[in-house]
């Protein structure tokens, strides 16, 4: 095994963990991580379809249709959602437990992944070499 073969990122705040385990031109897996009483700004991936499971926790999901009206949605745990190309959405967690949510990309989301990689802190993925 690679002992890059997940990369992880931390907001400068320390409030969201970013887990990447694949990302390349065609799509992107990894898991965000939230602590309680935190959000991600208002983002959209404009190139890809993304889809949520919410792994543990609950999460708050904001999306906004094109004209900009919100519609709030709850994901709690095994729960899950998928977003077109372009959704504007915000992931929450105005809760009092970690939220985790699994995310897919279908689409390229590259050049979103090296602005993560560019404005957060590295965190060293502990993976022995000899894996």
């Amino acid at each position: 095994m690679n002992a890059n073969a997940i990369e992880i990122y931390e907001s400068s705040d320390g409030k969201a963990r970013f887990y990447f385990s694949h990302s390349d031109n065609e799509r992107t897996t990894g898991v965000l991580v939230l602590q309680p009483q935190s959000a991600l700004p208002k983002h959209n991936r404009p190139f890809s379809v993304e889809n949520l499971t919410q792994i543990s926790g609950t999460c708050l999901m904001t999306l906004f249709d094109e004209h900009d009206k919100p519609t709030k949605i709850e994901l709690a745990e095994g729960e899950g959602i998928k977003m077109y190309k372009g959704q504007w959405h915000i992931h929450a967690n105005p809760y009092d437990e970690v939220s985790v949510t699994l995310f897919k990309a279908e689409g390229d989301i590259t050049q979103i992944i090296e602005v993560l990689r560019n404005t957060n802190k590295k965190i060293d993925s502990n993976i022995p070499k000899n894996v």
